[in-house]
């Protein structure tokens, strides 16, 4: 038999082969077309992790001094991210001090938070990759820090209603604002100073060389003590009798006025670090702290002689005891509380940095340092107008 070729037979063989040859041509247009498809499909049914804010850098943090920030893991995609683990290579002065993200699968659209303390030792500028790693994907987030030597001293003349500044060995005394009522404790980040003012109800806030004086909240009710983190404001309102004192908090420019703890027995000094608020109760002699939310509030050290000033550290927390003329420090937990240093005269706010504690004797009007195991007691300043905040800052 005669073998016929299709490909140049003209007639209806030929009509039906390129009939094939055309649908088998747009079969594999369309499969191809369904293959493009197919990557941003699938592309579009994965986990997508991301943080935020991101990167972040903590700027100046005098070493012995701590600040926090609280990052937000977010999946985007359109599948869970399986179930994740949060790591945190790199310097050891990053850790993770909060973290509701590892254990559980993020699914699309859900967000998870860590918070990250950086608390450094020394100077220099540090970094850490903060990791979230999913079965199915990844996020990573580029941390920096750089650790300052406190150079200044702040502090508050209650008397005289000032906020003054000296080099940390007591010279080069400056008052940088003025026309404050009773100003009381304070707290200094790299940028700005911070106060508030009992009498007159209010948080305030000026840069560091005392300009820009700002008011940020109003209406307190006898405002006492004051801290900072990287995104917030906190402070105790010591109320109008011994058992309706507050510990407040508030964004850095004032707004979001959120009341955290309740019932407090005249709350003095406040400080805080990546995981905690700690406070002292002036009346009922005893040093507190609460998760930042305000939750889990404790009881640290009792029988404290109306404790006034509060200042932590990486591993201690340190206070005043105004009528027992004494500055005190006990591990983060409350144990081991320690006499640190006797015989003062009314003192008051307490500050810490690597290397010394400073605290205001408000009786005697003088500005004071010690070694952090209280040895090496020394007057920096004298002649102030009833001192009662103290803070140190990096510039």
């Amino acid at each position: 038999m005669r073998r016929i070729n299709q490909l140049s037979m003209p007639g209806r063989v030929g009509a039906s082969w390129r009939r094939v040859v055309a649908a088998l041509a747009v079969g594999v247009l369309a499969a191809g077309m369904m293959a493009a498809a197919a990557g941003p499909a699938a592309a579009a049914g994965s986990p997508v992790l991301a943080f935020t804010p991101s990167p972040y850098n903590y700027g100046q943090v005098p070493a012995g001094h701590t600040a926090s920030q609280t990052f937000t893991l977010t999946n985007t995609g359109k599948k869970a991210s399986g179930t994740v683990t949060i790591t945190l290579p790199g310097s050891a002065e990053f850790t993770i001090t909060a973290d509701t993200c590892t254990g559980i699968s993020l699914g699309p659209r859900k967000s998870c938070t860590v918070t990250v303390q950086f608390a450094p030792t020394g100077t220099g500028t540090v970094s850490a990759t903060l990791t979230a790693t999913g079965e199915h994907a990844t996020a990573t987030d580029s941390l920096t820090g750089t650790g300052a030597t406190a150079s200044h001293l702040y502090w508050t003349n209650a008397l005289n209603g000032t906020v003054n500044e000296a080099n940390l060995d007591g010279t080069g005394v400056t008052t940088i604002v003025t026309g404050q009522i009773e100003p009381a404790f304070m707290a200094v980040t790299s940028s700005h100073i911070y106060w508030a003012s009992a009498r007159g109800g209010t948080i305030n806030r000026a840069n560091l060389d005392g300009t820009g004086v700002t008011t940020l909240v109003t209406g307190q009710s006898f405002p006492v003590g004051v801290a900072m983190d990287s995104s917030h404001i906190y402070w105790t309102n010591g109320g109008t009798s011994n058992t309706n004192g507050t510990v407040m908090k508030a964004n850095l420019d004032g707004t979001g006025v959120t009341t955290l703890v309740t019932g407090q027995s005249a709350p003095a000094g406040v400080a805080v670090d990546g995981s905690h608020i700690y406070w002292a109760s002036r009346v009922d002699g005893t040093i507190n702290k609460a998760n930042l939310d305000g939750t889990g509030v404790t009881t640290l050290v009792t029988g404290q002689n109306f404790p006034l000033g509060v200042a932590v550290d990486a591993s201690h927390i340190y206070w005043a005891s105004g009528f027992g003329a004494t500055i005190n420090k006990a591990n983060l937990d409350g144990t081991g509380a320690t006499t640190l240093v006797t015989g003062q005269n009314g003192p008051a706010g307490v500050a810490v940095d690597s290397s010394h504690i400073y605290w205001a004797n408000s009786f005697s009007g003088t500005i004071n340092k010690a070694n952090l195991d209280g040895t090496g007691a020394t007057t920096l300043v004298t002649g102030q107008n009833q001192p009662i905040g103290v803070t140190v800052g990096p510039q």
